[in-house]
C-alpha cells in the first residue's frame, strides 16, 4: 500500500476568496490525507493513538459533508458519507477496546481487556491489507471526479458563492440543531445524549474550519467552551461503551473502580458547560465585508 503524497502536508486554512466548492474540496482532500497518514502506524504499531487520529480525521470529514450538504447533490453527499461511515465503523470496535484496556490496566480484568484489543487489532490489520481498503485519498478523488458534486439552482449558487455564504448557513444549522436538545443535558436519554455529542462535534469542527474566514478569531471562545463540554461527554461515552462491550465477568471487574463517581461528575460538568456555551453570541452572523 503506497503512502499518500499529501499525508505529511500541514492543513491550510480556508480563505474568504474561495468559493464554497473550492473550500469543500480542500477540506475533504486534507482530511483524507490526514487519515492516510495513520495507515502505516496502525499496521505497524500498537499505539492506540493512530486509530484515534484516523477516526478523528474521518469524523471531521463527515462534519464537512454534513456542513456542505445544502450545496452538494444528494448522490454525491450520500456516496461520500457512506464511504466515510464504513471506515469509521471499521475502526470503532478497536478504538473502544483500546480505551477499555487502558482504563482496566492493572485490574482483575485488565489482561482479558488487553487480549480482546489485540485480537481486534489483528483482525483490523488483516482487513486493511486486503484489496478493499484503498487509500482514502484515492477513494475520495474517484468520488469527487465521478460524481456531480452540485446540482442546479440553489445548490449551484451556494457552490459558486463565497465560502462565507455556505459557512454562515452551515454554522446556523449546526447551532440550532444543538439548541433543539433543550437546556438540560442531564434530562436526555442515553441515545439523545449520544446524538447531541455528535451534533456538538459538527459544530466544533465547522467552527474550526470556518472561523478563519472572519477577522479576529471570533470562534475561539465558543470552541474553548465546547471543548470543555466535549471532554465531559467523552467520559460519559467511554463509560457507556465499556458497559455495552463487557463480555464476561461481573460488571465491577469490567469498569474502573470509580466509574459511578466519574459518570456523575461528568454529567454535572457537561450540563454546566452547555449552560455556559449557550451564552456565546453567534459570531457567524457578523456583517459580511
Amino acid at each position: 500500500m503506497a503512502a499518500s503524497k499529501t499525508a505529511g502536508r500541514k492543513s491550510k486554512a480556508l480563505a474568504a476568496k474561495m468559493s464554497g466548492l473550492q473550500a469543500f474540496r480542500r477540506l475533504i482532500e486534507q482530511g483524507a490525507a490526514t487519515h492516510d497518514a495513520q495507515i502505516e502506524p496502525i499496521l505497524t504499531s500498537d499505539d492506540p493513538e493512530a486509530v484515534h487520529r484516523a477516526r478523528v480525521a474521518l469524523r471531521r470529514m463527515r462534519s464537512t459533508v454534513r456542513g456542505f450538504a445544502d450545496m452538494l447533490s444528494p448522490d454525491a453527499g450520500g456516496r461520500l458519507e457512506s464511504a466515510l461511515a464504513d471506515r469509521f465503523r471499521a475502526l470503532g470496535p478497536l478504538r473502544d477496546a483500546d480505551v477499555h484496556a487502558g482504563e482496566l490496566a492493572g485490574s482483575p480484568a485488565g489482561d482479558e481487556a488487553a487480549r480482546q484489543a489485540a485480537e481486534l487489532r489483528k483482525a483490523l490489520r488483516a482487513e486493511m491489507k486486503g484489496k478493499a481498503w484503498m487509500l482514502l485519498s484515492d477513494e475520495v478523488a474517484r468520488l469527487l471526479d465521478s460524481a456531480k458534486l452540485t446540482g442546479s439552482g440553489r445548490r449551484r449558487r451556494l457552490a459558486e458563492a463565497s465560502v462565507r455564504v455556505i459557512a454562515s448557513r452551515a454554522l446556523q444549522v449546526a447551532w440550532t440543531e444543538m439548541l433543539a436538545f433543550g437546556d438540560h443535558l442531564d434530562r436526555l436519554s442515553e441515545d439523545d445524549l449520544h446524538d447531541f455529542r455528535k451534533r456538538a462535534k459538527d459544530m466544533r469542527y465547522l467552527s474550526e474550519f470556518f472561523g478563519p474566514l472572519w477577522p479576529g478569531k471570533p470562534e475561539a471562545e465558543m470552541v474553548r467552551r465546547m471543548a470543555r463540554m466535549q471532554d465531559a461527554l467523552g467520559t460519559l461515552n467511554d463509560l457507556t461503551n465499556m458497559r455495552r462491550n463487557a463480555q464476561e465477568g461481573p460488571e465491577e471487574h469490567w469498569l474502573p473502580a470509580d466509574a459511578s463517581k466519574r459518570e456523575a461528575k461528568a454529567r454535572e460538568q457537561a450540563d454546566k458547560a452547555w449552560a455556559r456555551l449557550r451564552k456565546v453570541a453567534p459570531w457567524w452572523c457578523a456583517p459580511q465585508d
